[in-house]
């Protein structure tokens, strides 16, 4: 069973790669990198002050939800990994692109299709999305 695997996991790499991933996307959704750009489609979409998106996305209770579900992933990388036998950072990278694309950017189109909302807010956020599942791939790969 898929969850046999939970034994199986190296809980102190999942833990790193949550940490790598929280902060490539703290990075990623900064003000000075993409967080304005990003914060200027949510506010064309929404009509919601795009300072409000802003000052909203660096509250506490906001980036603990975020955290949450960014250890969430993690976990299931890991379950990934482990049912994948990834064992090398190549490994780890590769699962990481095969899910952030597959999955991750697939699952997330619905909104630029069907909402309307931008494509740029949607590349912006799947470019994230890239970037932090490659890493967490590679250190669950590399760290086995």
């Amino acid at each position: 069973m898929i969850l046999d695997f939970l034994d199986d996991i190296n809980w102190a790499a999942v833990g790193t790669a949550l940490g790598a991933a929280f902060a490539i996307g703290l990075v990623w959704f900064s003000p000075p990198a993409l967080g304005g750009f990003w914060a200027r489609q949510v506010s064309r979409y929404t009509d919601i002050p795009e300072g409000e998106i802003t000052n909203g996305a660096s509250q506490p209770r906001r980036l603990a939800k975020w955290l949450i579900s960014i250890a969430i992933t993690a976990v299931a990388i890991g379950l990934a990994v482990e049912a994948a036998d990834a064992d090398s950072v190549g490994d780890g990278i590769v699962l990481g692109l095969v899910l952030a694309v597959g999955l991750g950017a697939t699952s997330t189109s619905w909104p630029p299709i069907f909402a309307r909302m931008p494509w740029r807010w949607w590349l912006v956020n799947n470019g994230a999305f890239l970037l932090m599942l490659v890493a967490m791939g590679a250190i669950l790969g590399g760290w086995r």
